[in-house]
């Protein structure tokens, strides 16, 4: 019996020094006309956290360009703190900034995707004592023109170069 409670109190030890790691999950629904759209969290206890912000862009088979900025800042003091460990959007970095008081996080490409866009914020939150710490950022959206209408751009302006041409001939 003296060895079920070492084993139980072993097991308690491992249980209350492991860090714990949570998320937050967050939809968002875009339309057609794309535009900057908004996110944001706000965590309460200190943790490592993976916060996961899915865009669901109508139409979805359509191409989509986007990019992407977050940031933090923390002016008050280390309970308000969050440190970035790393953030993708599909799976393409942002280039995060060092770590400190002001941290930021940006995409230095646009990513060019079809069906949602997945952004995947992964970090550590300093809240204690009832205290919290947040980041929020943008998602830049746009709809890319289907080929098509680069192909009627083209056959009006090749109209035009062609009456033109006639006018000027007549």
């Amino acid at each position: 019996m003296n060895i079920n409670i070492k084993l139980l109190a072993v097991a308690s030890a491992l249980a209350f020094a492991s860090t714990g790691s949570l998320a937050n999950d967050v939809d968002n629904d875009i339309t057609a006309s794309g535009g900057t759209n908004f996110f944001g969290v706000v965590h309460t206890d200190s943790f490592d956290f993976t916060d996961t912000f899915t865009f669901n862009v109508s139409p979805s088979n359509s191409p989509w360009l986007a990019d992407a900025f977050l940031g933090t800042t923390n002016l008050l003091s280390s309970v308000h703190n969050i440190d970035f460990t790393s953030a993708t959007l599909n799976g393409v970095p942002l280039t995060l900034s060092p770590t400190g008081d002001v941290e930021s996080g940006s995409l230095s490409a646009t990513v060019f995707a079809n069906g949602p866009l997945i952004l995947t914020v992964t970090g550590h939150s300093g809240a204690t004592g009832g205290q919290f710490a947040s980041y929020a950022g943008t998602m830049n959206i746009s709809l890319v023109p289907e080929p098509e209408t680069y192909a009627m751009l083209l056959a009006g302006l090749g109209l035009i170069g062609f009456s033109a041409r006639r006018r000027m001939q007549g």
